[in-house]
C-alpha cells in the first residue's frame, strides 16, 4: 500500500493524465493528417502553435525538410509507451500502434540504409547533414562520424517498439544499435551530435572534458530493457556500470573547495576530477534531477536480482541514501522561486546560475523522479521534502508553461519568466518524452501499478 508521502502525490494525477492523453493525441493526430510524411511531426511552436515556415530546403533546418533523430527515436519510446498506458483508451492506443508500426519501419530502413547508423539531424531520405559557416546544409556520410545521442534514443525507441509490436527484428536492431553505442562509449570513440541552435547552450567538443550526459542516456536505456526483457541478466550489468560511474566520478562524495557533497557536475577532466572552464564548475540541474529518476527507475526495474552479486547490496542501500539528497540538491540550486523553473546550467564555484534559461523538460522529469524515490527510498528520513519538491514543479509546470494548444508547453522560458524563442535542444516539440512518459511513471507509482523486477524490489 503506497504511503503518505505517495498518496500526497494523488491529487497531480488528472492534470497528468489529461496531459499525457492530450499530449499524444497532438503527435497522432499530427501524422494521420499526413501520412505520406512517415516520421513524428512535432515541427510547430510551442509559443504560437503554428507550423514552422517552409523555407529553401537548403538553408532549413525547422521543417518537415529536416529530420531530427533525437526527435524520432524519443518518439518511438513514447508511442509504444503510451500505447500500452493506454488501456482505458483502446481506439487512442491503437492509433498510437499504427503510427508506430509506419514509423518505426521507416527508422529502421533508413538506419540500415546509413550502415545502421542514426544521425542527429537528416534529409527525408536519411542523408545527414550539418550546419555550415555560410549557413547553409553541410552533408556528410553516416561513416565519417562516430556513434553519438541519435543512436542511442532510436535504439531504445527501435527496441521499444519491436516489443510493443512483437516485431523481433526491430528489436534486434534496437539491441544492437543501443549496443554498439555503449562499446563505442565505453571505448572512448563516443561523441555528442548535438548540434546547437542556441549560443546560450554551446555543445562545442573539448579534448580535456567527458561528459556525463551519454551515460546517464544510457542508463536510462538500460532501465527500459530491464522492462522489456526481464529475463536478460545483462542490462542489469550494463546499467550497473553506468549507475556506479556516474555516482563515483560526476557526484561529490565530500565538501571540497567550492563543491558542496552531493553536486552532480556535468563535465570531468580527462584526470576524473570535476571539470573547471574559465573558473567554473558547471551544473545542468535538470539533468540532475532527469539523472536520479533514470537511476531510480533501473533500480526499480532490475529489481532484487541485481543484488545477487557480492558487494551489490551495499552499493544499493547507498544508492537510497545518495539518490535523494543529489535530487534535493539540484533542486535548490536550479529552481527559480520567482519565475517559477529550473535553470539550464549553475556554477557550483560561485552558486549562480549561468544559463538562466528555463526549459519545460526538468519539471515533469523532477516530478518523476520524486515519485520514483518515494517509491524506491521508504526509509529515506526528507521524504516529505521530496514530496513537496514534486507539487512545487508540478504548480510551476501546469501554470508557467502551459501552451495554449491542448498537450503542448512552452519549449524555454526566460529568467524573468516570459516565454522565450531559445531552443534547448531542437527546434522540435516534445513527442511526449520528457513530458508523457516522466508523467505516466508518476501515474502509476500514484495508483500502484508501477512494476519493479519483482515483488521484493529492494526492500
Amino acid at each position: 500500500m503506497a504511503d503518505e508521502y505517495i498518496r500526497s502525490l494523488r491529487p497531480l494525477v488528472p492534470a497528468c493524465r489529461e496531459t499525457v492523453t492530450a499530449g499524444i493525441e497532438l503527435v497522432v493526430s499530427r501524422y494521420e493528417k499526413r501520412k505520406s510524411y512517415p516520421f513524428i511531426d512535432t515541427k510547430l511552436s510551442t509559443l504560437t502553435g503554428k507550423d514552422f515556415a517552409e523555407e529553401e530546403t537548403e538553408t532549413d533546418f525547422k521543417s518537415r525538410s529536416a529530420v531530427f533523430g533525437w526527435i524520432q527515436g524519443r518518439g518511438l519510446e513514447a508511442l509504444a509507451g503510451h500505447a500500452a498506458f493506454l488501456s482505458d483508451n483502446p481506439e487512442l492506443s491503437q492509433r498510437c500502434d499504427r503510427m508506430l508500426s509506419a514509423v518505426s519501419a521507416q527508422i529502421a530502413a533508413l538506419g540500415k540504409k546509413e550502415n545502421g547508423r542514426f544521425m542527429f539531424l537528416s534529409a527525408p531520405d536519411g542523408l545527414p547533414f550539418r550546419c555550415g559557416p555560410d549557413g547553409k546544409r553541410e552533408y556528410f556520410s553516416a561513416w565519417d562520424i562516430p556513434p553519438g545521442f541519435a543512436d542511442i534514443f532510436t535504439g531504445k525507441g527501435l527496441a521499444a517498439a519491436g516489443t510493443r509490436l512483437k516485431k523481433p527484428e526491430l528489436a534486434d536492431l534496437g539491441i544492437s544499435t543501443l549496443n554498439n553505442t555503449f562499446q563505442a562509449l565505453k571505448f572512448g570513440t563516443f561523441a555528442s551530435d548535438q548540434i546547437s541552435f542556441d549560443p546560450k547552450n554551446p555543445v562545442r567538443p573539448a579534448v580535456n572534458r567527458q561528459a556525463q550526459g551519454p551515460w546517464m542516456i544510457m542508463l536510462g536505456g538500460f532501465a527500459l530493457f530491464c522492462e522489456l526483457f526481464p529475463e536478460t541478466w545483462e542490462w542489469r550489468e550494463s546499467g550497473y556500470e553506468c549507475l556506479s560511474r556516474l555516482l563515483e566520478r560526476h557526484t561529490a562524495q565530500k565538501d571540497s573547495g567550492p563543491l558542496k557533497r552531493y553536486d552532480f557536475f556535468e563535465f570531468i577532466d580527462n584526470d576524473n576530477k570535476p571539470c573547471v572552464d574559465s573558473g567554473e564548475i558547471l551544473q545542468d540541474p535538470g539533468h540532475a534531477l532527469e539523472f536520479t529518476g533514470l537511476a531510480a527507475r533501473f533500480l526499480l526495474k532490475a529489481g532484487s536480482k541485481l543484488a545477487y552479486h557480492p558487494g551489490r547490496r551495499d552499493f544499493i542501500n547507498n544508492c537510497k541514501a545518495i539518490l535523494p539528497e543529489i535530487f534535493l540538491s539540484a533542486f535548490r540550486n536550479g529552481f527559480r522561486k520567482d519565475a517559477g523553473g529550473i535553470c539550464k546550467t549553475f556554477d557550483l564555484v560561485s552558486r549562480k546560475p549561468v544559463n538562466d534559461d528555463m526549459p519545460w523538460w526538468p519539471l515533469p522529469e523532477a516530478m518523476r523522479a520524486a515519485a520514483l524515490l518515494l517509491l524506491l527510498c521508504p526509509d529515506y528520513p526528507r521524504r516529505a521534502e521530496i514530496a513537496e519538491t514534486a507539487q512545487t514543479c508540478a504548480r510551476a509546470f501546469f501554470v508557467g508553461f502551459r501552451s495554449n494548444v491542448p498537450g503542448l508547453f512552452i519549449q524555454t522560458r526566460a529568467a524573468d519568466g516570459r516565454p522565450s524563442t531559445a531552443i534547448p535542444a531542437t527546434p522540435d516539440a516534445d513527442p511526449g518524452y520528457h513530458t508523457g512518459l516522466s508523467l505516466i511513471d508518476l501515474i502509476k507509482t500514484c495508483e500502484e501499478t508501477f512494476a519493479g523486477g519483482d515483488k521484493i524490489v529492494l526492500r
